[in-house]
């Protein structure tokens, strides 16, 4: 008499198959899971580095159009006269980490929502030394500028 051969899997073939499959999804999660945190970590940095160089940019131009300056509350503060003949004031909000610019009769403008750690100006004539710190979560961003007022008046 023939015998037919076994046909499927048999119980042992069945459980190595799934531990195998269930070692290649948690090294798939794991790897996927890397990928997330280290995108987020970076796109945090990207967007602190984004905050300052903007905060940097506005109050560079500002002081650039200026005719003159003057330093307020032990350099955390400056307002500085325009061309258009009104004081722009570049300061952090006393009860949020913001970074805030008050243009006479309008509303302030908040240029950075928070974050802020330190706002520092120097003034020299017509040199106006900017030092900008933001901190957020564990990451920090430090930015130093001098700018030169080009309608400095004296």
């Amino acid at each position: 008499m023939k015998t037919k051969g076994q046909k499927g899997f048999t119980l042992i073939e069945l459980i190595i198959a799934v531990i195998m499959a269930v070692i290649l999804l948690l090294a798939a999660g794991t790897v996927l899971f890397i990928a997330q945190v280290s995108w987020n970590s970076a796109w945090q940095k990207t967007n602190l580095q984004r905050d300052s160089s903007y905060a940097m940019l506005k109050m560079s131009r500002s002081i650039k159009s200026a005719s003159s300056a003057i330093v307020d509350n032990d350099g955390k503060a400056i307002k500085i006269y325009g061309e258009s003949g009104t004081w722009t004031t570049f300061f952090v909000g006393q009860e949020s980490n913001a970074l805030i610019c008050q243009i006479e009769g309008q509303y302030p403008e908040v240029v950075i929502n928070d974050g802020v750690e330190d706002l520092a100006f120097n003034l020299e004539g017509n040199k106006v030394g900017i030092n900008l710190k933001l901190r957020e979560d564990n990451l920090q961003t430090h930015l130093v500028s001098t700018v030169m007022m080009r309608n400095y008046g004296g």
